[in-house]
């Protein structure tokens, strides 16, 4: 079957509004190639073994499985990690959360910096690939998410081979039995979704204790907030900017907005 057949066909079977473009990039997963190779080699004949693969792989989309799953690939901060289902999808929301996280660091000359939850990795990588003299010790409570951090290290250490030496990977939860300064600055983006909250289909697939933060929601959040951090950066979600109220203890607390206009997410520090 050629290319452009390929394609035309596994758009047929696929629901979703992108089908076009998930079918052309599911394709080119499969061939090992770019997707310009498909657009210049459109009659090209490819393996009738590699069409039901295709067909295979839409049929996942249309239940809702998300395709960086499906090609472990992922874009961020406008480079590509990897991405498995042992940590969450990372969103185009984050990219705020390293923006402003970025900014503390220069304003304030911090050297290290703890991130709780560190998932796929991503973060704490962006953050040292900015900040070249920065240290980060990464935690999460999940084995799997780890490992996918540490592919990510190892695949970005192309562009900075310091990441493995300056991005510490830990098991743990929060902060607990970790070296703390006066001076701490703890970055996070942690679950915040109430446990009753019906998710999407597709993030039923990513993993729950990324997603769920407790009864309210906030739980971790709050635990979070009360380690008492000199410097502390986090998203949120868009109707928890109440959080102010548990942070009587920071001289100043702002909140930034997503590119939607909601509330994704606060800084705050002492003087």
């Amino acid at each position: 079957m050629k290319i452009k057949d390929a394609i035309n066909l596994a758009k047929q079977k696929n629901n979703n509004p992108r089908g076009l473009l998930e079918c052309e990039i599911l394709l080119s997963y499969i061939l090992k190639q770019e997707r310009i190779f498909l657009h210049t080699n459109g009659d090209f004949e490819i393996l009738d073994s590699d069409f039901e693969l295709l067909l295979q792989y839409v049929a996942k989309l249309n239940s809702g499985y998300p395709i960086e799953y499906i090609i472990n690939k992922v874009s961020f901060y406008s480079q590509y990690f990897y991405i498995d289902e042992g940590a969450l999808i990372p969103r185009p929301e984050t990219e705020l959360l390293v923006d402003y996280a970025s900014k503390l660091v220069t304003q304030n000359n911090i050297k290290k910096i703890f991130e709780i939850g560190v998932g796929s990795g991503v973060v704490s990588i962006m953050l040292c690939l900015l900040h070249k003299d920065l240290e980060v010790v990464a935690i999460d409570k999940s084995s799997r998410a780890l490992e996918v951090a540490e592919k990510n290290i190892k695949l970005k250490s192309i562009l900075d081979s310091s990441l493995h030496s300056r991005i510490q990977l830990v098991k743990g939860n929060l902060l607990d039995g970790l070296d703390r300064s006066k001076d701490d600055c703890v970055i996070s983006n942690p679950p915040y979704i109430k446990n009753s909250y019906k998710i999407p289909p597709n993030l039923h697939f990513e993993p729950k204790d990324a997603l769920f933060g407790g009864e309210k929601g906030d739980e971790i959040l709050i635990d979070i907030i009360n380690l008492n951090a000199k410097f502390l950066c986090c998203e949120i979600g868009y109707d928890q900017e109440y959080l102010k109220d548990y942070m009587a203890h920071y001289d100043e607390v702002s909140f930034y907005r997503d590119y939607s206009k909601f509330v994704r997410g606060f800084i705050a520090q002492k003087y």
